[in-house]
């Protein structure tokens, strides 16, 4: 085929899915936060041994050691808390997974601290037990040395852990609620550009026209004209209303506007309908085809003398995704698709409402344009 082919990746809008596999975190808030509190706890610490430790100097030191594998440890829950996605488990589950988390890393940064410190202070440490006629064991101490510390670190890893995830769970909160809201005013954007495509004057007297010389001609297929014009505009009022419908519905829709349309174009629109029976009660955000259509034979068939051929098809692809296809023939010596906002406008409409679910790919042979959505399998409960 000449001409191109362009394969499209709906862009995300949520910035943070790009971070979420990073050990180090490239937020800065972040950093800001996590180092503003360790800094308390060390300062609350450091009180607490200038204040009542024998051994000020060694568990001073044990103390700002500490901040680096604590550090490492709560890294490491942010980390699996994203990559496993344990914000979709149970509260009660993820609890228990938290707690025994920080018991087991409280362990291993109690282990970190003490094999730093002891070597520099073991000879320290054996004259200030020598003092007090107690013979100094490395076993019996480690032993004592890390139990009392990993209880401390656990603690302070749980506080970490809790607070990371009351405050990830409101911020998770409103960005599902500002995606909703980008959702919304994406749908009713597609609902006034549709109108603005359907109610122009153009459109309209058109329409109108030909009912009315129908009226004499043919009574009973200007009735039809005039419910299939209705219907229209009836969907695309109520089309705010719902999140997505049943692919069935979408169809009946275009095939009213293609009934209207082909009264003017008569011969010259040539239209192939081939969706499989088995998924016209898949569901696909309102508008999304029939916005495809109207660009297609608007920007595509309608200007050229002799016409041209529409397709709508569909199939599924794999197990849990649907192919739908809108190609149109197109004038050979255009400016490009013509499609101005259409396709940017359904990239976001399909971002808010699959993710990466979804795709769609863009093919332009010179002679046919051609629109291929790739969307998750979803049927009505």
């Amino acid at each position: 085929m000449n001409g191109y082919t362009r394969r499209v990746n709906l862009p995300q809008y949520n910035n943070e899915t790009l971070m979420a596999l990073r050990f180090f975190p490239r937020d800065s808030l972040f950093w800001r936060y996590h180092l503003g509190a360790s800094a308390f706890c060390m300062a609350v610490t450091l009180l607490t041994i200038f204040l009542w430790s024998p051994l000020v100097k060694q568990d001073s030191v044990a103390t700002i050691v500490w901040l680096l594998p604590y550090t490492l440890a709560v890294l490491g829950f942010r980390w699996l808390y994203r990559a496993r996605r344990w914000q979709a488990l149970p509260m009660a589950r993820l609890i228990a997974i938290a707690v025994a988390y920080a018991s087991a890393t409280a362990v291993l940064v109690a282990l970190a601290v003490a094999a730093f410190t002891l070597p520099f202070f073991w000879d320290a440490l054996i004259a200030w037990y020598a003092v007090r006629d107690v013979r100094l064991s490395l076993g019996p101490h480690l032993l004592q040395t890390v139990s009392s510390a990993s209880l401390q670190a656990q603690v302070f890893i749980c506080a970490w852990i809790f607070i990371y995830i009351s405050f990830t769970g409101s911020r998770d909160v409103r960005e599902r609620e500002l995606d909703n809201a980008r959702l919304q005013a994406a749908l009713r954007e597609a609902q006034l550009h549709s109108l603005s495509n359907q109610l122009n004057p153009h459109f309209l007297f058109n329409s109108l026209n030909n009912i009315r010389f129908m009226i004499h001609e043919d009574a009973d297929r200007a009735d039809a004209m005039l419910v299939g014009l209705s219907d229209i505009l009836r969907y695309s009022l109520r089309a705010g209303e719902h999140g997505k419908v049943s692919l069935g519905e979408e169809l009946e829709v275009i095939e009213r506007y293609l009934a209207i349309v082909g009264v003017q174009l008569e011969a010259r629109l040539r239209c192939r309908i081939d969706i499989p029976a088995d998924l016209s009660g898949c569901l696909v955000p309102p508008l999304l085809l029939q916005g495809l259509v109207e660009n297609a034979v608007k920007h595509g068939i309608e200007p050229q003398r002799e016409g041209g051929t529409l397709i709508v098809s569909g199939r599924r692809s794999g197990k849990n995704a649907r192919e739908l296809l809108v190609a149109n023939d197109k004038p050979v010596a255009g400016s490009g698709p013509g499609l101005g906002i259409g396709l940017p406008h359904l990239a976001r409409r399909l971002a808010l409402l699959y993710g990466e679910r979804a795709m769609h790919t863009v093919a332009d042979s010179g002679s046919e344009f051609r629109v291929t959505l790739t969307l998750p399998l979803e049927r009505s409960a």
